[in-house]
Parts: C-alpha cells; sequence; structure tokens
C-alpha cells in the first residue's frame, strides 16, 4: 500500500508537471510576452516573446521578485494585486523601466501560481496620440474659418463708416453720431467673439452672486440692438427673479444664446424668453423660436465631447453655443438645445442656487471630506470609463468600472458602493432607467446616483447629473453636494 500510493502520488506529480510543461510549450507560441509567476511573487517562467522584451535569457531572472521588472511605482501595484489573488484584466498599465507601457492580465492556475500576461501599448498611445493632434487640428482649422468669417464681418462694417467718416468731413453731427455708434457696436462684437475664444481656450472659475435676470436679459437685447432688430423679442420673466452667476459669463450666455437663436429665423418671426423658478433658488430660463432650426451638423458637434479644455466641444460650428453650454456646466448646471417638432429651435438651461453651488467654489475641500467612497462606474466606452476612474482616484475615491446596466445591476446584487456614476446612452438598457431601477430596488441609493451623458440630455427632475465632458473639478462639486 506504501508503495501504491508514493506511486500515485509520483503519478500526480508527472502529470502536474505535464500540464505544466505543455501550458509552457504553448505560451511559446503566443506573440505577447508571458511571465509565470510562483506564490512567492517570483518570476519562474519566461515565454521566448518575454525573453525578447527584457533582452537577456530566462534563467538571469529565474527567481527575481517580478515588481523587479518594472518601475518603482507599477512594480509595487503588481505586487500588491498578485498577494491579493487578483485575476483577469487590470484597469491600468505596467511601465516597464525603459518608459514603455504594458497592459496586462492574471490568470491563475491552481497551486502553480499564475501567469502574466503583457501587451506592450505603447505604439498605441503613440497612435491615438496622432489621431488626436489631427483632430485638434482639424478643429483649429474650422474654428480659424468660423472666426474668420465672424471677425471679418464686423471690420469690413467698420472700415466702410471710418472711410465715410474721413470721406465726409462737413458730415452733420446727428449722421456722425449715427456711423460712430455703428463703429462702436461692431468693435463691441469683435471684442466679444476674441472674449470668447479666450473663454473657449482658457475659462476662469465662475465667481458667482444673485443678480436681476430680468435686467441682465434686457441689458443683453439693449446691447445686440441692430443684431435683433429683424425678429421680435417676447420676454415674460417674473421682475424680481434672480439668478446666481458670474456677472461677466451671465452676459456671455444670454448673448451668444439670443444671436445664434436669431441667426437661424426668419424676418419677423418671434423669439419668447421665459424663466421659472426651480425649487428654492435655482431657475430654469427657455429661449425658442417659433421658426427656424439650428442646422444638424450644429447639433451633431454640441452633442460630440471633444477632447481640451474645460468646456471642450468641437467648435467648427456653433462656438457660441458651445461657449454658453461650458459656461452653464461650470455653474453647476447643464443646458439643452434641440429642434421642436412644428415649431422651431429651443434652448433651456437649469442654473442651480447657492445652496447647490456654494460648494463647487471650494471643490479641493473635497480631499477633507468625502473620500474613500466606492463608486460603481457604468460606461460602455471603455477609454472612457478607464479616465473616469483616474479621475475618481485622484480626489481620493475608489472606482469598479462596468460597462452596461445589466452588469451594473448585477454587481449591485452582491456589492455595496457608496455612489453610481452611469452614462445614459448603454448598450441594451440605458442608463436613466437603470438608475430609476436602482432607486426602487435600493432605496438607501436615492440621492447618491449620477447620470452623465455626451448629449445636450434634460435629466429627469431630482436626477443629479454631469454633462460630457466634464472636469475634475466638477466632479469634486458634484461630490460635495451629494449627501
Amino acid at each position: 500500500m506504501p508503495q501504491d500510493t508514493d506511486r500515485i502520488a509520483e503519478l500526480e506529480l508527472r502529470l502536474s508537471q505535464t500540464y505544466t510543461d505543455t501550458a509552457r510549450r504553448l505560451f511559446n507560441q503566443v506573440r505577447d510576452p508571458v511571465i509565470g509567476i510562483n506564490h512567492a511573487g517570483q518570476a519562474n517562467f519566461f515565454n521566448d516573446a518575454a525573453i525578447a522584451l527584457w533582452g537577456v535569457l530566462a534563467d538571469e531572472n529565474i527567481g527575481v521578485p517580478v515588481a523587479d521588472l518594472f518601475d518603482s511605482e507599477t512594480g509595487s501595484a503588481l505586487e500588491s494585486l498578485c498577494q491579493q489573488g487578483f485575476e483577469g484584466v487590470g484597469e491600468s498599465v505596467l511601465r516597464l523601466k525603459d518608459g514603455r507601457t504594458m497592459s496586462f492580465s492574471v490568470s491563475r492556475q491552481g497551486d502553480e501560481g499564475s501567469y502574466l500576461l503583457l501587451r506592450d501599448i505603447s505604439r498605441r498611445e503613440i497612435l491615438e496620440d496622432e489621431l488626436r493632434h489631427a483632430r485638434r487640428m482639424a478643429s483649429v482649422g474650422r474654428l480659424a474659418a468660423e472666426v474668420a468669417h465672424e471677425i471679418n464681418n464686423p471690420l469690413a462694417v467698420i472700415q466702410g463708416r471710418l472711410e465715410m467718416l474721413h470721406a465726409m468731413p462737413d458730415m452733420g453731427s446727428d449722421m456722425r453720431r449715427r456711423h460712430l455708434k455703428i463703429v462702436f457696436d461692431h468693435s463691441h462684437r469683435v471684442a466679444r467673439i476674441v472674449q470668447n475664444l479666450q473663454n473657449f481656450a482658457s475659462p476662469r472659475p465662475p465667481a458667482p452672486r444673485f443678480i436681476n435676470l430680468s435686467e441682465a436679459i434686457a441689458a443683453t437685447i439693449e446691447l445686440l440692438g441692430r443684431r435683433l432688430e429683424r425678429v421680435t423679442i417676447d420676454v415674460d420673466i417674473e421682475p424680481e427673479l434672480e439668478i446666481f452667476i458670474d456677472p461677466e459669463q451671465s452676459e456671455l450666455i444670454w448673448e451668444n444664446l439670443l444671436v445664434s437663436t436669431a441667426n437661424i429665423m426668419p424676418a419677423s418671426r418671434t423669439m419668447s424668453i421665459r424663466a421659472a423658478r426651480y425649487g428654492t433658488n435655482s431657475v430654469r430660463v427657455r429661449v425658442e423660436c417659433d421658426a427656424g432650426a439650428l442646422p444638424e451638423d450644429v447639433l451633431s458637434e454640441l452633442r460630440s465631447p471633444y477632447l481640451g479644455g474645460s468646456f471642450s466641444l468641437d467648435p467648427g460650428r456653433g462656438l457660441a453655443l458651445a461657449i454658453a453650454w461650458g459656461i452653464v456646466q461650470d455653474h453647476g448646471g447643464w443646458m439643452n438645445a434641440k429642434n421642436e417638432p412644428e415649431a422651431g429651435a429651443s434652448f433651456e438651461a437649469y442654473l442651480p442656487g447657492p445652496s447647490e453651488t456654494e460648494d463647487a467654489v471650494h471643490a479641493d475641500r473635497l480631499r477633507a471630506r468625502k473620500v474613500g467612497w466606492d463608486v460603481l462606474v457604468v460606461d460602455d466606452d471603455v477609454v472612457m470609463a478607464e479616465t473616469v476612474g483616474w479621475m475618481l482616484s485622484s480626489i481620493g475615491h475608489r472606482a469598479t468600472l462596468v460597462h452596461s446596466a445589466e452588469e451594473a445591476l448585477e454587481r449591485l446584487e452582491h456589492e455595496t458602493f457608496h455612489l453610481i456614476l452611469s452614462d445614459h446612452r448603454l448598450p441594451g438598457m440605458d442608463g436613466e432607467t437603470m438608475l430609476e431601477r436602482v432607486h426602487k430596488q435600493w432605496p438607501d441609493m436615492a440621492g447618491r446616483t449620477v447620470l452623465t451623458s455626451g448629449l445636450l440630455h434634460r435629466p429627469k427632475d431630482g436626477q443629479a447629473y454631469l454633462q460630457k465632458p466634464f472636469s475634475i473639478e466638477q466632479l469634486s462639486a458634484l461630490f460635495l453636494r451629494i449627501q
């Protein structure tokens, strides 16, 4: 019997070794580097691709802690993952000592330890950088064309009027004042275009205070003067209604919205401006026209996030709308734009009151307050999900990434999260429907869900919302407002 037992143990060992040898022969046919790791975290196998990657013979690194093969930061992170028994595709990257970046996955092999599969993504990152650069250059070209068009018109008027004044020195004073006012108005128009560009390139944090909305709209209409004369303006705003906003940026919002609306309207039609309180201090402002639609390419570009600054939309056309949208979001609100069926275009802007936005001015306090939350991020765009995960980790939170509503609901059955942040457009069930289901099934999560969208989407009442693209500061401010 002892001999039989010894024989069985020997055969089991040989079978195990056969499995290991077979796996390693297969790994040698794989073009990506594979490293075997024992339970002590040491490298015990290198396939041919791994040997080629490090440029050394395998036996020189056998027994070396696998963390030593990478830079200190990512090596330590890998060591920690291995100690925790991690298995699956890594959400971060490993960095070699020569600077190359590698994506990775870990496969556990029972009692034999695990295997680390690497893939060089340095070249992919270079190509992605080149693509982003090409897109930026394309946008710069379209932006330059738009700016040239917008500036050349008022400059032509200014030049023509000044030549007229020079050629007619005996012009009557009333006529001279009229021409000088036209020069002044068009100079102001050029200054506004430059200010829009400055806000687009380098937006400043808002310094909000209460201002009278009716007076702000009236001042904008008076300022725009002749640019709105071709249409009728119907304003219905409570005289005492106030909004909490940066006064200078408020001027840009209303000027950009009113001019954008007037530009698409036929002559003699009506533009309506309405506003109403929402909650304690919040206000919704609606601008609509009874005829005239936004071109689909403008709507498309407004709905397409562009990687860049704070309110970074591809500004080939519709720069004014992009600026207005960005300012509203920087105040913690949202804006949408659409063509109404059997009517004209409409814009709606939601501006929260100070009780909802005052913490946004001090977003850095987040690190001293709500930190260490477990956040479930739901986004079918893997790169976007990883980006949000990085943003959350940079302000002290832990992110779990999933890519569908169904997967999110499954995780919620077995895990607890402090907050859920979900994109609106998902494969299968959309994010808004998923969050409604969460509110019903887990009532304690009410008030702890955030909807995001790359569209100019109007969220349902009470739903925390972030318009893409959003910044770390905007994300931080939102966390401060969540109880």
